[in-house]
């Protein structure tokens, strides 16, 4: 007599080119019992004959549905019960290739590459995790955008391949990833000096305490990059510069990763000139007084020089574009305070005065 249908069949494990199918059978003849899967992909793909109550089909190819129909088989080998039958799908291969094509602030944007014949049935499924599960983002093609992420922050991205049941998915591939910080804000001149400038700025993102800060420093009167400053907090002291010189200074946060950067912020300075050195008075007048003086500075092509004429108040301010200057207008018999300042050539960023005291 044919043997019983069999009852519970199931998936006892799904792979990505096998399936291991299990059953049951109640029969009081079923040690006598062998079963025929018969296997079918579209068109027949094969039988497969077992022994035992389950069976594993090697084989299959990824992502794919079969039908897996179970037929038990008397001790004849040829008389079958009616078959039983299940729909499952295979895993799809995990994703190979995965990397960020881009990352932003609040977003990144990821890529991978599938080579399985189904992949054209695929959808994908990224866990975002930040510590805790985030959120899960579901793709149509080989790439997503995730927005929304935190800046300057390490996520963990999970891309799984999804079968076209839009439940069985492959193994998933992951990367760790950091966010970009924000950009610096606020970014100022704390102090300018001869030979260096102390910078301050402020950083608004919940992550930055783990920042350090890359300041790159260029040469403006000839674009020439100069060097790169790395400081742990909000403010760094630029050594080494050349007086009375424009440089352009551009801090960028770094996160905890030492390499992901935000987005540069730039400010133009100049150093100050250096004092200049033996000023005295070329001639004195009644009423006038010439002075002159050195200065020594490789930029001194580019400075002006500001007098500050005192007589116990301040009488006025004489402007020279050499280094030398005749201060006229003066009361005759009278003892004046001369200061010269080596002015830069943006024609505000002053060197130290030099004074001197001397009568009409």
């Amino acid at each position: 007599t044919g043997p019983s249908p069999v009852i519970d069949l199931k998936a006892e494990s799904i792979g990505v080119t096998s399936v291991t199918l299990e059953w049951v059978v109640n029969d009081s003849a079923s040690d006598s019992y062998t079963y025929r899967i018969e296997v079918v992909n579209g068109t027949f793909v094969k039988n497969v004959i077992s022994n035992e109550t389950k069976a594993e089909i090697t084989g299959l190819i990824p992502g794919t549905l079969y039908n897996f129909t179970v037929f038990a088989v008397a001790a004849d080998n040829k008389t079958e019960g009616e078959g039983v039958s299940i729909d499952l799908y295979t895993r799809p291969s995990p994703v190979v290739d995965l990397e960020a094509e881009s990352i932003g602030v609040t977003s990144v944007t990821l890529e991978w590459v599938v080579n399985d014949s189904a992949s054209d049935s695929y959808t994908y499924r990224i866990e975002v995790v930040n510590d805790t599960p985030v959120k899960n983002v579901i793709s149509n093609e080989t790439k997503a955008e995730i927005t929304g992420l935190i800046p300057g922050t390490l996520y963990n991205f999970t891309v799984f391949a999804v079968a076209a049941d839009n439940k069985t998915e492959g193994e998933g591939n992951s990367t760790d990833l950091y966010t970009r910080p924000s950009p610096v804000v606020d970014l100022e001149a704390e102090s300018i000096g001869v030979t260096s400038a102390t910078l301050e700025w402020v950083v608004n993102d919940s992550a930055s305490d783990s920042y350090t800060y890359r300041i790159e420093v260029v040469n403006g009167t000839n674009d020439t990059p100069v060097k790169s400053v790395i400081s742990n907090e909000t403010k760094a002291e630029i050594t080494g510069l050349i007086p009375g010189t424009l440089y352009n200074f551009t801090v960028f946060a770094v996160a905890a990763d030492n390499k992901t950067e935000g987005e540069g912020v730039s400010i133009d300075l100049y150093t100050r000139p250096s004092p200049v050195v033996d000023l005295e008075a070329e001639s004195i007048g009644v009423t006038s007084v010439t002075l002159e003086w050195v200065v020594n500075d490789s930029a001194s092509d580019s400075y002006t020089y500001r007098i500050e004429v005192v007589n116990d108040t301040p009488v006025k301010n004489v402007i020279s574009n050499e280094t030398k200057a005749e201060i006229t207008g003066l009361i005759p018999g009278t003892l004046y305070n001369f200061t010269v300042f080596a002015v830069a050539a943006d024609n505000k960023t002053e060197g130290e005065g030099v004074s001197i005291d001397q009568y009409t």
